[in-house]
This record gives structure tokens, C-alpha cells and sequence, in this order.
């Protein structure tokens, strides 16, 4: 359990880096109004790496109440992929607010692992 733990801290840091990337370069093409190939792949480190983060943390943090956000990161990502699979397109909006859930979500897990309360 110990290692999973230290896997779950790294894969913290890679999924909230992952996100700031994607972000900036999805902001960065509505700027710019073209299409950058390394955004897409930005997007799918994100989205891949977050997925296994997510049961990384159902696992690690059980017994912590951080639990219920990362049980409905979950929800969310089964319904994306019954989406997917229905072919069922998402709303634009939807999207951003996922990039933000994820960004705001593994920036207050990076916050709290490095940054420890001294009470």
C-alpha cells in the first residue's frame, strides 16, 4: 500500500501538469483561432492519465473524505464512456468544466501532499 501511495503522489503532480498543459494550449487555440496537433495530445495525457489516478485514489484514499470526489470523478468517467460509445456528442461547455474539475481537483491533492498542516 505504501508503494501505491508513492505512485499516487507522483501521478498527482503528472496529471496536474498534464492539465495546466491542456488548458494553456486549449485557451492558447481559441487565441490563436488554429488547430495545434500537440494540443490534442496534451488533452489525452490528461484525460488517460487522470483516469488511472482516479482509481488509484479509490483504492489509496478509502478511508479519507477526499473519497467522494474521486467517486464521482468516476461516475463522470463512466458516463463519458457510455457517451462515447451511444455516440452521443458532448456540449462544449461540458468539456471545459472537466478540465477545470480535474486542474482545480489534483491542485488541491498537490496543495495538501506538499504543503502539510503545521497545527
Amino acid at each position: 500500500m505504501k508503494t501505491l501511495h508513492k505512485i499516487s503522489k507522483i501521478i498527482d503532480v503528472f496529471v496536474f501538469i498534464a492539465t495546466t498543459l491542456a488548458i494553456a494550449g486549449v485557451f492558447y487555440e481559441g487565441m490563436t483561432l488554429k488547430w495545434y496537433g500537440i494540443v490534442g495530445i496534451l488533452v489525452i495525457c490528461m484525460d488517460y492519465s487522470f483516469m488511472p489516478a482516479t482509481i488509484i485514489h479509490l483504492i489509496v484514499d478509502k478511508k479519507k473524505t477526499i473519497i467522494w470526489f474521486h467517486v464521482f470523478s468516476m461516475v463522470i468517467i463512466l458516463i463519458a464512456i457510455i457517451m462515447k460509445i451511444a455516440g452521443v456528442d458532448y456540449p462544449a461547455i461540458t468539456l471545459v468544466l472537466w478540465y477545470f474539475y480535474i486542474w482545480f481537483l489534483y491542485g488541491a491533492i498537490n496543495i495538501k501532499a506538499f504543503w502539510p498542516d503545521k497545527r
